[in-house]
């Protein structure tokens, strides 16, 4: 049974409405994943109703995306199940806790995209967080419905998942941080720690540094409120410009809660 057409200039339509939502959106490649278009400015400012136009004037089978990021407000958990992707998803859930409900796609391959809203600082793209399992954030782009995908079939929205049915959920802190919360911590060597005590930190990388230092913290069992006021003097003298008190109170409550569950599912054997 061929896939149905949709009407003309559907993939304009659903462009232009997504557009209004304050989605920086670029034409791709018919059934593929490629923009066709220079897309690198639009990481930055969306595109005009004008521009979507005319590429789809000029390329009426063109697909979708949208780039993630801070210009559109989103970041995308990218779950491929071909890839070990469900299984890596039940993982994490298990380890950090279930993901909030938040709009969510499925693609034409059968694996999901769950949109996050930016937490207006930077969120670096990551591949392979663990098999089948991407994050695109700022600079990253995902193809939307009702794009084509190779196979042939529909990127479509989930029921009951599309923009307008739900908000769009915050970001988890543990997939904002730049590893995975409770994995990186005792990855690094010491001299990585005494060097990021004496490091200043741009805006921009502040939250996900608390963030790590704070776990790191956990890890090796020191108590939670010295690990608070710890982070808050060290926010105070070397973040530029320090982020908020409550900001940097939010950030270790999180990691601490984390760590908690961790800690309840895999408790520590001593002889």
């Amino acid at each position: 049974m061929t896939q149905k057409q949709t009407k003309p200039n559907a993939h304009l339509k659903a462009a232009i409405g997504y557009l209004k939502r304050g989605w920086s959106i670029v034409a791709v490649a018919p059934r593929a994943k490629r923009p066709i278009v220079r897309w690198e400015p639009f990481q930055h400012e969306p595109p005009s109703e004008d521009q979507l136009e005319q590429w789809f004037k000029r390329w009426p089978d063109a697909n979708l995306a949208v780039v993630t990021g801070e210009v559109s407000g989103l970041v995308v958990l990218d779950v491929d199940p071909r890839h070990g992707g469900k299984e890596s998803l039940a993982a994490l859930e298990s380890r950090h806790g279930k993901l909030p409900e938040t709009i969510e796609s499925i693609t034409g391959g059968g694996g999901r995209h769950l949109f996050f809203a930016h937490p207006g600082r930077e969120v670096r793209n990551r591949v392979g967080i663990m098999p089948g399992i991407d994050l695109r954030g700022d600079g990253g782009t995902i193809v939307l419905p009702p794009s084509v995908h190779p196979s042939g079939k529909r990127y479509r929205w989930k029921r009951g998942h599309a923009p307008g049915d739900r908000p769009i959920a915050p970001l988890p802190i543990w997939l904002e941080i730049s590893r995975l919360a409770g994995d990186e911590f005792q990855g690094h060597p010491l001299a990585y720690w005494r060097a990021l005590a004496r490091k200043d930190v741009r805006e921009g990388e502040r939250n996900s540094t608390i963030a790590s230092f704070a776990g790191h913290l956990f890890w090796h069992g020191v108590d939670p409120d010295v690990i608070l006021e710890l982070m808050l003097a060290w926010n105070r003298v070397r973040c530029g410009p320090p982020l908020p008190d409550d900001e940097v109170i939010d950030t270790v409550n999180s990691i601490g809660k984390t760590h908690a569950r961790q800690q309840k599912r895999s408790p520590v054997v001593t002889d």
